[in-house]
């Protein structure tokens, strides 16, 4: 355990004792995690009784990555710390909170948001990620959470910038088996677009989602409301090298997240005049209702609201998504696009 000096945070100690946690350039996102015990004398591993517990992040930021580091690159992406918060709740559920393995995670919502935006500026060389969080067990039944509340805070090069929370819910096997049954029937439905609807002539261009290789595109051709609402569907192709590694029998989080990041970049850009080489997503908000079956059609769609600034005067544009598969809704998604200077 990492000694923290008057005033620093543990993340930040995490920072000091770890040094770099992966090579420069690697693309995994390899990160260290640390227990910071609520009692003097510390705890026992798988001993933890259910209780509020602390843990530290220290991680590289990916530098040479196909899919973060894809585009203008001018700012760092929001995924890494969701991807991060996700990984550190699964681990410490069953590590601490003796949540049984059998059990199903469900997470119910998810947001990462951004408070101060120049420390997510890419500079030359590697940036550092760290995170406070704290896990709260909550619905505890014989001394094991049905469900966790993360909350976190979020620091690059030890410059506190942001913040992510995520709700965390345990399924008993049954429960889960039904709940995925029945969304499959409903996501074999038939989705229904705006009736009012016009084609695009053209899947969006790489450059139009804030990318730069077109293999990195996950929208096909979108249908444009009269009232400005854009539909699209979502690519789930597993070959997609967006997918990365998963090998889940569901859509992975990555991909829901890189999918409505697009559609959100995309409405600010082709109706509301962003620049898009320039934009960044200062918030990105999310509830679940289900999972996204990765062998059926999955849409997107996509509503602004009304355009306002930031408390730094640049434009922000608030954007509403929702995902479906078929007659049901999976997420309802709440991001908000932030045009720098």
């Amino acid at each position: 355990m990492p000694e923290q000096a008057p005033g620093q945070t543990l993340a930040q100690a995490v920072r000091r004792h770890h040094g770099p946690t992966s090579a420069p350039g690697a693309t995994a996102l390899v990160h260290h995690l640390v227990h910071r015990p609520n009692t003097p004398e510390g705890v026992v591993l798988g001993t933890t009784g259910p209780t509020e517990q602390q843990f530290a992040v220290s991680a590289l930021l990916p530098e040479r990555h196909p899919l973060f580091n894809d585009g203008p690159n001018l700012f760092h992406d929001l995924h890494s710390p969701a991807e991060v918060l996700r990984r550190t709740a699964l681990f410490v559920s069953h590590r601490y909170f003796r949540v049984p393995q059998e059990r199903p995670a469900v997470f119910a919502a998810t947001e990462v948001m951004v408070t101060g935006l120049d420390p997510w500026r890419r500079t030359p060389g590697p940036a550092h990620l760290t995170m406070d969080i704290t896990l709260s067990p909550v619905d505890v039944v014989s001394g094991v959470p049905r469900g966790l509340e993360c909350e976190s805070a979020l620091y690059v090069e030890g410059v506190r910038c942001g913040t992510a929370t995520a709700r965390l819910v345990f399924l008993m096997p049954r429960v889960y088996q039904n709940h995925r049954e029945r969304g499959r029937v409903l996501s074999r439905g038939r989705f229904t677009g705006p009736e009012d609807g016009e084609l695009w002539a053209n899947e969006p261009a790489a450059k139009a989602v804030g990318r730069a290789d077109q293999a990195n595109v996950l929208l096909g051709r979108p249908v444009q409301s009269r009232q400005g609402e854009l539909v699209v569907e979502v690519s789930v192709d597993p070959r997609n090298q967006v997918y990365g590694e998963a090998t889940t029998d569901h859509v992975p989080a990555m991909v829901l997240i890189e999918s409505t990041r697009q559609a959100a970049l995309l409405l600010a850009g082709e109706l509301h005049g962003f620049t898009v080489n320039s934009c960044v997503l200062s918030r990105w908000s999310a509830r679940f209702q289900g999972f996204a079956e990765p062998d059926l059609p999955l849409h997107c769609r996509a509503v602004a609201g009304t355009l306002g600034r930031s408390a730094d005067g640049r434009p922000a544009l608030p954007v509403t998504l929702t995902l479906h598969q078929g007659a049901r809704q999976i997420a309802a998604v709440d991001t908000v696009v932030l045009q720098d200077y």
